[in-house]
């Protein structure tokens, strides 16, 4: 059966199984739909309403990078007492989790995508556990460890020259240094996220407002997104962190074909208007362009700024 077919005939078994009451049995249904379409139709909602109804015996499968824990965490929050599974290639999930105080029954790590499809098989076999829900945003900002007295200007921008490990396409250097260039002559404070490698690559220093945020505790730099009103960033867990905070954002990426990143990072969030998309097939060649299409955002969205 073709897969885009499989999903409907999936939904309206879990559907007829939540009618029975047979709310374990739904769970497989619900986490193979979302395994096709992060967010086909109500599934998420629907899947967290059966499992609040189930026995709650099964362990749920958390996937991906930080980006893709951010969307788990409301979940996880309102259901610290599940048993969960970690499978990633965030070598630090560990700390991560243990913030938020989260017990996580089992860790995985993988380097490549083999290596992550080789545990996907591990634990189908098993037959234990189903995908972690989803959500699209955060009720109320989950991190508070700053203060934002930091940032005297107006406006506050952040940006992410870096990108997801496994994805590895950092934006273009020169690209970077011009567009904090701008941000500077505009009278922006600049928050600069990423590694201490990665600023330390871009040759940038801390000044009057140009701020580094590259601690080794990845949830530190993600308290400073709360003070953005504006995020620019790649493809990264930074722009998630403020899609799903309602915070203005603006995406870089290329121009490629990769459905489960437009279906579950981007698209749902343009369509709600919090993110804009700037596709480029070559940077080095369209940094002007590029600045021009964030200039004209920053224009209509933040009209604080005098253009």
């Amino acid at each position: 059966m073709n897969r885009h077919f499989k999903k409907y005939v999936f939904y309206f078994i879990a559907r007829f199984l939540d009618l029975t009451r047979r709310y374990d049995n739904s769970l497989a249904y619900y986490s193979k739909i979302i395994q096709f379409r992060t967010f086909f139709w109500d599934t998420q909602e629907r899947y967290k309403s059966a499992y609040q109804n189930s026995s709650k015996k099964c362990y749920l499968e958390i996937h991906g990078g930080v980006g893709d824990f951010l969307q788990f965490l409301p979940f996880i929050l309102q259901n610290k007492s599940a048993k969960y599974i970690v499978v990633t290639h965030f070598m630090d999930a560990k700390n991560f989790f243990k913030f938020f105080g989260i017990k996580i029954s089992q860790y995985y790590f993988y380097n490549n995508r083999e290596e992550h499809k080789a545990i996907e098989l591990t634990l189908r076999k098993k037959h234990l556990s189903f995908w972690c829900p989803r959500t699209l945003f955060f009720d109320r900002f989950p991190v508070n460890l700053q203060n934002n007295n930091l940032f005297k200007t107006a406006i506050t921008v952040g940006f992410q020259i870096g990108s997801s490990r496994l994805t590895n396409k950092p934006l273009n250097r020169e690209f970077a240094l011009n567009l904090i260039d701008k941000l500077l002559k505009l009278k922006c404070t600049v928050i600069l996220f990423g590694t201490d490698t990665e600023l330390r690559q871009l040759k940038c220093k801390p000044q009057q407002h140009v701020f580094l945020a590259c601690d080794k505790d990845i949830v530190k730099n993600l308290s400073l997104v709360k003070f953005c009103d504006l995020l620019i960033g790649g493809e990264s867990v930074f722009k998630t962190m403020s899609s799903m905070s309602n915070i203005l954002t603006l995406v870089l990426h290329e121009d490629n074909n990769n459905r489960f990143r437009d279906r579950t990072f981007i698209n749902p969030y343009v369509e709600k208007g919090v993110m804009f998309v700037y596709k480029y097939k070559d940077l080095s060649k369209e940094t002007l362009s590029a600045i021009k299409f964030i200039e004209e955002i920053i224009r209509l969205r933040l009209p604080l700024i005098a253009m």
